[in-house]
């Protein structure tokens, strides 16, 4: 059974062309997150690993970091895997880190950074101890075990449980535009499909978050679909090359 997790609808944020968590940033307000905007055209792009040049993402990025009360940004190359880095240190500046689909911390002052422009952007948080993980979940990262392993990441390296995280899935395809083959499915742990069908994995990933101990009221979803509805962002499946950057850290 798919438990249906309390929606939230993103605000602006502090930002130029970034949307917040809102519920986040009023019960947190020291911590720093959101997503970028495609503003209808490439120079909402934050791809670093494209076939485009990189220069103008990295200004975008650069901006970015100025307008938010941190000091580095960390991101990677993302492989679709179930890697997730710990940042020990405090790092300046714009820090690429070895290929990884996620990264963790509890520096203040570092921002993680995944790039997504259909796949799940996964914001995990631990309020007590002021950590934090962002997470890239496509449906291969999902199906090799990403978000376990950030869970359990939380556990095995800073301390707590999956009793103390919240979790937020954010803007992403959704069930109803994302239609994938019977092998996707089956990958997932999906009912049987023989024929492509559409799929939620937003809802899949709520289940896998559950199922670890992540308590259901701590758990959100965004309501906002990167594809359908006048989409703000960039959906691969819309034919779109360029990428939205989701962040999560700590104010310094």
């Amino acid at each position: 059974m798919v438990h249906e997790p309390h929606s939230v609808e993103e605000g602006a944020g502090s930002a130029p062309g970034t949307l917040v968590h809102t519920e986040w940033s009023e019960r947190w307000p020291w911590l720093v997150q959101g997503v970028t905007l495609s503003r209808g055209g490439s120079d909402g792009d934050f791809a670093l690993f494209g076939q485009g040049p990189t220069g103008p993402a990295v200004s975008r990025w650069e901006a970015l970091m100025q307008a938010l009360p941190v000091k580095g940004i960390v991101h990677s190359r993302q492989v679709h895997g179930a890697t997730v880095r710990l940042h020990a240190e405090p790092l300046a500046g714009l820090h690429l880190a070895p290929p990884a689909d996620g990264h963790l911390t509890r520096v203040p002052g570092l921002l993680l950074a995944v790039t997504v422009a259909d796949c799940v952007p996964v914001y995990l948080l631990d309020p007590e101890r002021r950590s934090v993980a962002m997470v890239h979940a496509g449906w291969r990262g999902a199906a090799a075990g990403i978000l376990e392993v950030a869970i359990g990441s939380f556990r095995d390296r800073l301390g707590p449980g999956p009793e103390a995280l919240h979790v937020h899935f954010g803007p992403s395809i959704c069930g109803q535009c994302y239609e994938v083959g019977p092998e996707v499915h089956a990958a997932l742990g999906e009912p049987r499909r023989e024929i492509p069908f559409p799929l939620d994995l937003r809802a899949n990933l709520v289940q896998r978050a559950i199922t670890l101990g992540v308590p259901h009221g701590q758990i959100s979803r965004s309501t906002l679909c990167t594809l359908c509805g006048g989409s703000p962002f960039f959906s691969h499946r819309g034919g779109d090359a360029g990428r939205q950057v989701a962040f999560l850290g700590v104010s310094a």
